[in-house]
């Protein structure tokens, strides 16, 4: 420290003194604004320590500044310095926190630097979901740091702790307060629907890419192109079909679609008309566009989830068939192990709830029965959960509009482009959109589900049963 700086002990004096809100407001952050940055990054010599003379808790506001700087000079955890991380993100005052959120950017910002310097950017995980959830006023709000966990969960391949966070739906969107900037906004959308994708949870990821694309734009950014990419295959994974986008997505936007997605519009022509020969065709010729948008993955899943689609279209006819027939009547019969990879199919569906059926081994190469659904929908419960739906739906409309009017505001709405900067004041570039998530190594071909995919699929309600040798007669057979 320079001979002009206060001592720590003056500055953890004053710092001590600020005993309310207003005082860190007025007072407070003032004083320690009109600081040297080396005043923070300092080590005592011979004085108190200010992470050990203060109190994360009351003295959220102060203990921040202290912290980014012990966290930038660091490089890499020792015991002492997660010890304090640690305490700061589960005890701190958000109130104190949120009148300072480009520090608490850079906290975080910091944080991660040394996990992944160290290779170990899971460690920078939990902290960051905690401190997230302490530093939103509402659960729905986005933060600046919403991008950057999810963009650090892509990185470890690890999950778990975000999920709570991406189950809340966004509906806090005020940069005024929160500083937060459009391309947060994509990006953590586009991030969230990566991991939703990769979790075969296409449903949410489909509502993630969709709000990223249809974001008010007056020019095109990469993020809502890549993000209209994985919109198309796991729309056509969830549904079947391409849903269409909101009326109201931009014109800017729906013109640079037309013209840089064309191959992925080709595929999803093909896919809609379920024909397996055709769709092949047409993902052998897309196919090194999908891989450079490390995208093949998620279009490799598109075919066996046609192969599940065209199973489901059987129960509607018959109610027994030889594994064989149903080989054959999918388009798999001309391949050497097709009927294994239908038993497999088959069965995995019966697991997850996709059909209700048996498989019997009495016969050679095995029978399946389809089942009618136990659940009849018709009783109170199914209703409730339907009025739940619409009230949700409504509700979630209200806060689009008021949404989509807060997105038009922010600062860097009217100048983005394709490379707007980001909150360091560096261009986006591939990197902000070009990850993934190893998509090819989760195509349904019997490969047992990954360690992290089993985390989030025991969350969700598992499937009733599998009868290995039911010898039942449908009244139609094949």
């Amino acid at each position: 420290m320079a001979p002009s700086d206060p001592s720590f002990d003056e500055i953890i004096s004053k710092i001590q003194a600020a005993t309310d809100i207003a005082a860190v407001t007025k007072t407070l952050a003032p004083y320690l604004n009109n600081l040297n940055d080396h005043v923070f990054a300092a080590q005592p010599n011979g004085q108190a320590d200010p992470l050990d003379a203060l109190d994360p808790a009351t003295h959220s506001f102060a203990y921040l500044y202290f912290l980014v700087h012990r966290c930038k000079a660091s490089h890499g955890f020792d015991h002492a310095l997660l010890a304090k991380v640690w305490a700061f993100v589960t005890t701190c005052d958000g109130e104190q926190v949120r009148l300072t959120s480009q520090k608490a950017m850079s906290f975080a910002e910091a944080l991660v630097k040394v996990a992944t310097e160290t290779h170990q950017p899971i460690i920078a995980i939990k902290p960051l979901a905690i401190f997230i959830q302490r530093l939103q006023a509402s659960p729905g709000q986005l933060t600046m740091i919403h991008p950057l966990l999810a963009k650090t969960c892509l990185l470890a391949q690890s999950v778990k702790e975000i999920l709570p966070i991406l189950d809340n739906d966004i509906s806090d969107v005020k940069p005024q307060q929160t500083h937060i900037n459009y391309k947060d906004f994509l990006l953590y959308h586009y991030y969230g629907g990566m991991i939703y994708a990769f979790l075969k949870n296409f449903e949410r990821a489909v509502e993630f890419f969709k709000l990223a694309v249809s974001a008010p734009a007056e020019v095109a950014s990469a993020i809502q192109i890549e993000a209209h990419k994985k919109y198309v295959l796991t729309s056509l994974l969830q549904y079947g079909r391409v849903l269409p986008l909101p009326k109201y997505i931009a014109s800017a936007v729906q013109r640079t679609i037309k013209v840089q997605c064309v191959v992925y519009a080709d595929f999803a022509t093909a896919y809609e008309k379920k024909s397996n020969g055709a769709i092949r065709t047409e993902l052998e010729k897309a196919k090194p566009i999908f891989v450079r948008d490390k995208n093949f993955g998620l279009a490799k899943q598109c075919m066996e989830a046609l192969h599940r689609r065209n199973i489901q279209e059987l129960t509607r006819t018959y109610l027994t068939l030889s594994i064989e027939n149903i080989t054959s009547l999918i388009g798999l019969g001309s391949e050497p192990d097709g009927a294994r990879r239908v038993e497999g199919i088959i069965v995995r569906m019966i697991e997850s709830g996709a059909v209700f059926a048996t498989i019997s081994h009495e016969h050679a190469g095995g029978m399946v029965s389809f089942l009618d659904d136990p659940n009849q929908h018709n009783n109170t419960i199914t209703m409730d959960m339907i009025n739940a739906q619409i009230q949700r739906a409504t509700a979630i409309t209200a806060k689009l509009s008021a949404m989509d009017q807060a997105i038009s505001s922010m600062p860097a709405f009217f100048n983005k482009g394709s490379h707007g900067p980001d909150h360091s004041g560096y261009p986006m570039d591939e990197s902000d959109y070009s990850m993934h998530m190893g998509y090819d190594n989760y195509v349904d071909e019997g490969a047992p589900l990954s360690a992290i995919e089993h985390k989030a699929s025991s969350s969700s309600p598992k499937k009733q049963r599998t009868e290995s040798d039911s010898g039942k007669r449908g009244r139609r057979s094949g």
